[in-house]
């Protein structure tokens, strides 16, 4: 990879934290950072539940407020479509293999 603002974002929270508040945290910590250019790799999540699509809006909308560029990494079909229906959408990339991030080598 050849950009250096790239952070990776995964669906990782301990039982006692909530999804939207570890996602917002990574966001902002790497903004903060430096880090424009935000990847959720979405296979690494659990599911596509309410809370997770409710968790991804906020990082959306937490992202646009800090002028970050959100793009998803996502393999399944049945993924992208529920990620297109996300409110919020049209903000977030969606793409099929890493080598489609933007500024990849």
């Amino acid at each position: 990879m050849a950009q250096r603002n790239l952070a990776f974002v995964t669906g990782h929270a301990r039982e006692s934290e909530s999804l939207e508040t570890v996602l917002l945290a990574q966001v902002e910590h790497y903004v903060a950072a430096g880090r424009n250019n935000i990847v959720i790799v979405i296979d690494t999540f659990p599911n596509l539940e309410e809370a997770t699509i409710a968790a991804l809006q906020g990082l959306l909308c937490r992202a646009s407020e800090l002028q970050a560029r959100v793009t998803c990494v996502a393999l399944d079909d049945r993924i992208m479509a529920a990620l297109r229906a996300v409110p919020l959408a049209d903000s977030l990339r969606i793409i099929r293999r890493v080598d489609e991030l933007p500024g990849a080598a």
